[in-house]
């Protein structure tokens, strides 16, 4: 190992020398933007972190209250996990009890799935992710979340339990359907219920084209401060086009 005699200030002048000759050559490089990724942007769970706040912000602007259900359940022990227990190894003498090493005691106990060894039961199956009430005349609003990369909206992602719940508090004069995003063309649609119902009797395909919303429903335009996006305004606007019960809806 060789040590340097050159003098501090020497040694700062050519440091910065250095440096001026560094950033003269990279000067010459074209600048690229910074790409920033969000983490769950494009997944279910990131959708449903920028529902909540936006509802967190209609809640604060006293326009709605509006929360994602806990899904109500249980937890199931297996009956092979309940009898389960610290074995020990038998000893050698029966008179004088042998000392187990703390090593010994790690051996002896192995868990079949030390992750988790529990199973989530959901006792109800018909609600939707969100509900909740709209300012000031308290109707009701219930819809479910979803997300899709594709182009279309399958019916196999659209439960028919929820669709049946659904059908049934529309009925009552709820707000009712599904908040979609389609996640390639960064847009997000309230579908009702009610034009979900028509398009699988009136159409023989298994799936909502992405034209449909793009030329019938009106997207959530985007938001301020924690309101991501403005959904209940879109909601507004499609009820002024075709009604509360959407029969002015006509499906091309």
């Amino acid at each position: 190992m060789t040590t340097s005699s050159k003098a501090p200030d020497q040694l700062s002048q050519e440091v910065r020398t250095l440096v001026r000759t560094s950033n003269h050559h990279f000067s010459h490089f074209p600048k690229r933007p910074m790409v920033i990724k969000r983490r769950g942007a494009d997944t279910g769970s990131g959708f449903q972190e920028m529902i909540n706040r936006t509802n967190e912000a209609y809640e604060r602007l006293g326009r709605a209250c509006i929360t994602r259900k806990a899904i109500p359940g249980k937890y199931i022990v297996d009956k092979s996990e309940k009898q389960r227990g610290l074995r020990l190894p038998a000893s050698s003498s029966s008179t004088t009890p042998e000392r187990l090493p703390v090593g010994s005691m790690a051996r002896g106990h192995t868990p079949s799935n030390p992750v988790d060894w529990r199973r989530f039961v959901p006792e109800s199956k018909g609600e939707p992710d969100y509900g909740g009430v709209l300012a000031p005349d308290g109707r009701g609003i219930f819809y479910d979340a979803k997300t899709t990369r594709r182009e279309v909206l399958d019916f196999d992602n659209l439960h028919q339990h929820q669709i049946e719940f659904l059908e049934r508090t529309a009925g009552c004069g709820a707000i009712a359907g599904f908040l979609v995003e389609f996640s390639l063309h960064r847009s997000v649609y309230f579908l009702p219920i009610q034009v979900l119902l028509r398009w699988r009797v009136e159409s023989r395909r298994k799936s909502l084209p992405y034209n449909l919303f793009l030329t019938s429903l009106t997207p959530a335009p985007s938001g301020k401060g924690m309101m991501i996006f403005d959904y209940l305004a879109a909601i507004e606007t499609q009820e002024a086009t075709y009604g509360r019960d959407f029969g002015l809806f006509k499906i091309a």
